[in-house]
This record gives C-alpha cells, structure tokens and sequence, in this order.
C-alpha cells in the first residue's frame, strides 16, 4: 500500500509538471538566463548540503544498509528520504558540486553584500574550475565505491571551498563590504 501511495505521490508530481510545461513553440531554456539567487544562496541552497554528503563518508559507510524510516511518519522529506541511498547519493552530490561550477561565475550575480560576484577574476574563475574538478574526481571515485579514497578527496572538496572561502568570504559578518573583494 505504501509503495502505491509513493507511486501516485509521483504520478499526480509528474503530471502537474507536465501541465506547467511550456508549448513545444515556446523558446528553449538557456543557461545564459539571469542570475537569480546571490553567491551565499548558491553555497547555502547547492554547495553546502552536497559537499556534506560526500563529508558524511568519513564518518558514515555510504555501503551500510539504509536506516530504516520511523512507521508512521508521512512528511515529504522522511517519505523520499531513502528513495536516495548510500553510494548514489554521493555520486549525485559529486555531480551537483561539478556542474554547479557553472553557477558561482554567472554574469550578475550578486554576492550578499550587494557586490557583483568577482567573475571577471582570474582567481575567482581557478577557483570555480578547481571546484568543478573536485567534483568530477569525487564522482570518479564515488564510482569505484571505495571508501577510503573517498575520504582522501574530501581533502580535495574541502580545498577547493577554503582556496575561495578565505580571499572571497572569511572577511567579516555575511553583509560585510570587504566580502567579494580579494
């Protein structure tokens, strides 16, 4: 019964989604829309959850059996809590570190403090590449489901933020006028 709940929960999802898409005639989205969120909206809401998931290896086994979900318990998150389990949710989190690369250095976006987003800067760009490698070497080896060198890239994730973090970030409250400025 609950698997035929879970299957209708997608079903009425899915045809909503269809129902709101766009007509065939209509323009294709592209990836040179606007920016919508600030910089700190990007790493709170992509970066920041998924560079955890791959951090969670080191503490928990991505290969141990899911934990069990409590009977009973019917909020959207705890339902579709364990569709997504152990190792596939960190090739999925490598995955979203990559290709988010793309948005830290969109043209107009904004950082917190008002400031446009450095992306012009050499650095800024090394820095977005270097985040986009790590997640490609993170899914490389989330891949080969070997634990232990998935700990050793998490060195590499945690870099790839702190190379950022420290010119760009680590300048006082989120609001303050020294962040984004190196």
């Amino acid at each position: 019964m609950r698997a035929f709940s879970i299957f209708c929960a997608l079903f009425l999802a899915a045809a909503a989604l269809a129902a709101q898409a766009p007509s065939s005639k209509a323009a294709p989205a592209s990836s040179g829309g606007k920016a919508v969120g600030t910089l700190a909206q990007v790493m709170r809401g992509i970066y920041f959850p998924n560079a955890n998931l791959i951090f969670d290896v080191q503490h928990v086994d991505p290969a141990a059996p899911p934990r069990k979900r409590p009977e009973g318990s019917a909020s959207t998150s705890e339902t579709f809590s364990t569709i997504y389990t152990g190792w596939q949710v960190v090739e999925n989190a490598a995955i979203t570190l990559a290709e988010s690369a793309d948005l830290i250095v969109t043209p107009g976006r904004r950082c917190q403090n008002g400031k446009p987003v450095p992306v012009q800067r050499a650095d800024f760009q090394k820095f977005a590449r270097d985040m986009r490698a790590a997640g490609v070497e993170a899914l490389k080896v989330a891949r080969t489901r070997n634990r232990d060198q998935m700990i050793e890239v998490t060195n590499q994730i945690a870099d790839a933020c702190a190379n950022c973090h420290e010119p760009y970030r680590d300048k006082g409250e989120a609001d303050s006028p020294a962040r984004c400025t190196p």
